[in-house]
């Protein structure tokens, strides 16, 4: 498992391939929107239950002891490299392993897709979730960036043709991802395309918005606008629009499941979904949250939850790890604090449609990681 982490404190060590920055907190504002800004670890696991992570950064063990190889492996450039795309954070959102003719390794390598934010504030557009309007905001401005590894761990970065090295910028003035592009997921729905589903706050509708991004090869890409931005009706899980999402084909029935945060008017993240059957339009949007910030006096994750990774299993059973946060001074909902652990939820036994029927959660799943 890759997710993304911050400490409390600038004490800890950075990691060999990340650059010379450690992990610290996001800057103030940022959290709202990037809950998951920090740096990238790796945790290993031998049932997708019990996690181990590491402390620090990866030792770059070989030979038996490299599968126990854990901790942070990809980290903030910083302010040195001033002209790249992750100077402040980064938070991973998708690593897949893909074979491809432009990769000269001759076999299948992981791929990180991963949002970089920079150190360039940004004012703060009205009504963003955890930020005062106006407010000069520090790693705001995020684009998507891709890293390539051999084994898991040590990680180079891909430039891509922004002169950032981002795989493309953020849309233009008055453009509904102007702000930022963020969190990208990437679906390899056959040959020479490759979807990019990636999200940002569209100030002119005052809401999170998810658009596609499309390529041939996974370098070079091309913006097709927005696809999917939740419900407007008053009172609903999403009515502050869809932010990070993963998008998986559904391997029964080969429709494009979409697991996305889902935004309410008081800023609190639930976990919404939407079907398609080509993986470009028609979203049809399923009317009730897959999974809801919990109830539990004191939960760990009962001020939000997000980040959703979806893994199909056998019998058409589903996996979903998600990231949480508690609730502000112990009430109920509008956490809008970094991510504080990663949890496990498990579709309904012999569900058809795994997007019909609330997921349950997973006791004991949570662990101190920040975001799938």
């Amino acid at each position: 498992m890759w997710y993304s982490g911050a400490s409390s404190s600038s004490s800890s060590s950075s990691s060999s391939s990340g650059g010379d920055r450690p992990s610290q907190p996001p800057p103030p504002g940022l959290s709202g929107v990037a809950p998951g800004a920090g740096s990238v670890g790796v945790a290993v696991s031998s049932d997708g239950v019990t996690w181990t992570r590491g402390g620090g950064a990866v030792a770059g063990a070989r030979g038996a002891g490299r599968a126990a190889d854990v901790g942070m492996c990809l980290t903030p450039t910083g302010a040195e490299y001033w002209w790249t795309l992750d100077t402040c954070h980064l938070a991973v959102s998708d690593v897949q392993v893909f074979s491809n003719s432009s990769v000269s390794s001759g076999v299948g390598v992981y791929w990180m897709f991963y949002t970089g934010g920079d150190f360039s504030p940004l004012p703060a557009p009205q009504g963003l979730p955890g930020a005062e309007a106006g407010a000069e905001v520090e790693g705001l401005r995020m684009r998507p960036g891709l890293a390539m590894s051999q084994d898991g761990r040590n990680w180079a970065r891909i430039e891509g043709e922004h002169h950032t090295g981002a795989l493309f910028d953020a849309g233009e003035a008055g453009e509904w991802d102007a702000l930022f592009a963020g969190h990208p997921c990437v679906v390899a729905a056959g040959p020479r395309d490759m979807r990019m589903f990636y999200h940002s706050w569209d100030a002119s509708k005052g809401r999170f918005v998810i658009g596609l991004a499309t390529s041939p090869d996974g370098f070079k890409w091309t913006k097709q606008g927005p696809v999917f931005d939740g419900s407007r009706e008053q009172g609903v899980h999403d009515e502050l629009g869809a932010a990070a999402c993963t998008v998986v084909v559904d391997p029964d029935n080969r429709r494009f499941l979409m697991f996305y945060e889902a935004v309410a008017a008081d800023g609190t993240r639930s976990i919404g979904a939407a079907t398609s059957r080509d993986g470009r339009t028609g979203w049809a949007r399923a009317p009730a949250p897959l999974l809801a910030p919990s109830a539990e006096p004191g939960a760990w994750d009962g001020g939000g939850v997000g980040a959703p990774c979806a893994v199909p299993m056998a019998g058409g059973r589903w996996r979903l790890y998600y990231a949480g946060r508690a609730a502000v001074d112990g009430g109920d909902g509008g956490g809008t604090g970094p991510w504080e652990g990663i949890g496990l939820a498990l579709s309904a036994q012999g569900a058809a449609d795994p997007t019909a029927q609330p997921f349950k959660r997973r006791t004991g799943a949570a662990g101190p990681a920040a975001q799938v």
